[in-house]
């Protein structure tokens, strides 16, 4: 059974974009030359970017501070099986239907996710994957299946495939397949689509490598059943990684390449399907030893799948059924400079293998297996396991039984907006290492989850918010929390999606991988402010809607600096000496794609720049700072004031069906492990409306300290309600938020 869901970017890519603007001159002053010089700004990234692939599956790529975090989901259509290759600082992402076709008919760019996410129309929902084919001599020029053609001319053409047509375009990949099953073939050596000879991103180049004195190589490939067969291999230069390292592809078991003399290591996959096409299993092999020396004769390598034999087996104290697993090995060169990885995300329906592997004498390997599996009944008592296994080497025993003493234990709910109905939002849990990490979404219950988790390692979730059920409108949105690293034995909970989903800073622990690195931080000259699209009743969310819509201004001092659209934040530049305010107005709409619940948002928010050190607010070490180009230069922690939201008795739906409405309030400063203004909290106010803005109405709040009560009625079922708070402090920074239908009055 074919079950994936993955995740997307949309019309909110400008956010991830890294494009510098000028202040326009006349925001400057310069039509009065006694004005203040104001500073530049450049639009902030978020972290993450979100991409389609041309066969229609969805998933996010880490950018900037998270480089190195891909997630994956499950997506009805999509791939059983992806392969991610990260060789430097490219990432690959292959689906299973696609890999026969590597290096041949399809070029890798259509499956090069890190140009992808900086593309114009990376990650964009709704975007097109402009591509560009040529097909055999004497053949006309025909459309694949999820491809619309533009041009024509001769045997070239041009088209473009929408995340709408690309499951389309794998179902033919996988049809391509059965045909050549069934006469008898090796998959993919059969002519695509009636004569297509090449595919490739529209402008795709091939990147150049250093000039070395080249030798040729040949890799000879195997399957398990020892003969010839079609393999992408990724080659190391365990020597001098930049000299040479990147994939090839065999074709019939052969491949040659031009490389420079040295010692090479390989890390090699097969895709193996049934006659449905569906992925049967999934061979890793890592063949080591390869030599190619400055003079004489090169001995050919290798790779022969015939040794991939070890599956994974775990065995859980209560019983559990594979629902999904990332296996992930990592070879790094003689300094540990340099790694390339593969990693495998597979369906409970594949059978991961892999090929037995010493430590190596040159370099290293590291092997990651996250192997996830339900409990029997998801209803009643829905539990998970979540266990990590790492060595630096690879064991022919790969069967391992967790004691339940070695796991910790995470509750996770999730409470979502009632026009989803019963689509399930998807959770998935990571183990953070020094190579990133990779989140598999499998379905969160109604009523909550219990993961078991491998104690003693960092670990990072998220939620990945569903579909609305009939809606003719994509959306994809997700909220991360702060990695956390949890103790055999410990138990951890969480509610994932209270109201209100609005902007928020936060308040994080010391060290940090979320979505924006410090939120609020100055270095030097340089202030960097990004507010957190989406948060929720816990103070480390933080969250993203790629398919909202928004604007932003950005003053100085009072003097409009920028107006934008789709903006979370500015690095502001070339910063005067002195003390300054700097004020952004965040507006965000998500009421395209359906949802009722915080649909818009409004946040002004001013901040206010010392303009001096003060070291008790330095960003502690680890946490990624924005506003420093010299990752060793110090960072101060800016006084962002930040809300923090607890309505009483809400259903799972953020439903209230009370007639008093209670909310719990708490004021403060963006902090990192403790480190953050704790100036006093000046003035606080609540007001709600019931005519969709058009009147407020004061309510009253009690409380001090950054800590406050406020109670109002609500007014009938289905009626609207909106918010607006109100803050300041004694430094003169202030925060307004305004979020309509922060819940839903049942």
């Amino acid at each position: 059974m074919r079950s994936r869901r993955s995740r997307t970017v949309s019309a909110l890519a400008a956010l991830v974009a890294a494009a510098a603007f000028t202040v326009p001159a006349a925001a400057a002053g310069a039509d009065d030359p006694g004005a203040p010089a104001l500073p530049t700004a450049t639009p902030a990234g978020s972290g993450a970017a979100a991409v389609v692939l041309p066969t229609g599956d969805r998933l996010t790529v880490g950018t900037g501070v998270r480089a190195g975090a891909i997630g994956y989901a499950r997506d009805a259509g999509g791939s059983d099986a992806l392969a991610t290759f990260q060789v430097g600082h490219e990432t690959y992402v292959v689906p299973a239907e696609a890999a026969p076709y590597l290096g041949r008919s399809l070029d890798l760019s259509l499956f090069d996710v890190t140009r992808l996410a900086a593309s114009a129309d990376g990650g964009v929902a709704g975007a097109k994957t402009q591509v560009q084919l040529r097909f055999a001599a004497g053949v006309t020029p025909t459309a694949p299946a999820g491809v619309t053609l533009t041009a024509v001319s001769g045997q070239s053409a041009t088209g473009y495939l929408t995340p709408a047509s690309g499951h389309a375009f794998a179902q033919a990949l996988r049809d391509a397949i059965k045909a050549d099953l069934a006469a008898g073939k090796p998959a993919g050596t059969g002519t695509l689509f009636g004569g297509l000879t090449s595919m490739a991103v529209l402008g795709a180049s091939t990147p150049v490598q250093p000039h070395y004195p080249l030798h040729i190589l040949q890799v000879n490939t195997l399957d398990d059943t020892g003969a010839p067969t079609s393999l992408p291999v990724i080659l190391v230069d365990l020597d001098n990684p930049a000299a040479f390292t990147g994939q090839v592809f065999s074709y019939q078991g052969v491949a040659r390449v031009a490389v420079p003399a040295g010692n090479y290591a390989a890390i090699a996959i097969n895709f193996a399907f049934d006659p449905a096409a569906n992925t049967q299993k999934v061979e890793i092999a890592t063949p080591d030893g390869i030599v190619v020396p400055d003079t004489g004769t090169v001995p050919p390598a290798t790779v022969d799948m015939r040794t991939a034999t070890s599956p994974v087996k775990v065995t859980t104290q209560r019983p559990s059924t594979l629902a999904g697993s990332l296996t992930s090995v990592a070879r790094s060169n003689a300094s540990g400079t340099f790694s390339a990885t593969l990693s495998v995300d597979a369906g409970a329906d594949t059978t991961v293998l892999l090929a037995p592997a010493p430590k190596p004498a040159v370099g290293s390997l590291t092997l990651t297996e996250n192997w996830i599996a339900n409990g029997p009944d998801t209803a009643r008592d829905p539990y998970r396991y979540n266990v990590v296994l790492t060595s630096d080497h690879i064991d022919a025993n790969q069967s391992y039984a967790p004691a339940d003493s070695t796991l910790a234990t995470q509750r996770h709910k999730a409470v979502l907006d009632p026009v989803y109905g019963t689509n399930q939002a998807l959770l998935g849990s990571g183990h953070v290492s020094n190579g990133g990490y990779a989140l598999l979404g499998l379905p969160i219950p109604a009523g909550g989850l219990t993961e078991y988790v491998t104690g003693g390692l960092q670990w990072t979730s998220e939620l990945m918010l569903p579909q609305i059920p009939n809606s003719q409108n994509f959306s994809f949105a997700f909220l991360d929390d702060d990695i956390r690293t949890l103790a055999a034995g410990q138990s951890v909970a969480r509610t994932w999606g209270q109201a209100p989903l609005v902007g928020n800073f936060g308040q994080h622990p010391a060290t940090t991988l979320n979505l924006y690195g410090c939120q609020a931080c100055v270095s030097g000259t340089t202030v960097a402010a990004l507010l957190g699209m989406l948060g929720d009743s816990n103070k480390d969310t933080t969250g993203l809607d790629f398919t909202a819509a928004g604007t932003a201004q950005l003053y100085w001092n009072g003097q409009l600096v920028s107006s934008d659209t789709n903006r979370l934040g500015y690095v502001v530049q070339n910063v005067p000496a002195g003390p300054a305010k700097m004020r952004m107005v965040l507006d965000f709409d998500r009421t395209a794609t359906g949802v009722v619940q915080s649909a818009k948002t409004h946040t002004d928010v001013t901040i206010p720049i010392p303009g001096k050190s003060n070291p008790a607010l330095t960003l502690p070490a680890g946490t990624y700072c924005p506003a420093a180009a010299d990752p060793t230069a110090t960072c101060q922690v800016l006084p962002a004031l930040t809300l923090n939201y607890q309505f009483n008795a809400l259903s799972d739906t953020n439903t209230s069906h009370s007639p008093r409405q209670n909310l719990v309030l708490r004021v403060g400063h963006l902090s990192y492990g403790g480190v953050g203004s704790t100036a006093h909290i000046a003035s606080v106010r609540v007001a709600v409306s019931f005519d969709q803005g058009a009147t407020w109405q004061d309510v009253a709040t009690h409380g001090g300290d950054g800590n406050y009560d406020a109670h109002w009625s609500n007014p009938a079922p289905g009626s609207h309600v909106a918010l607006r708070v109100t803050a300041t402090d004694c430094l003169g920074g202030s925060i307004t938020q305004t979020v309509t239908d922060p819940y839903t009055v049942g």
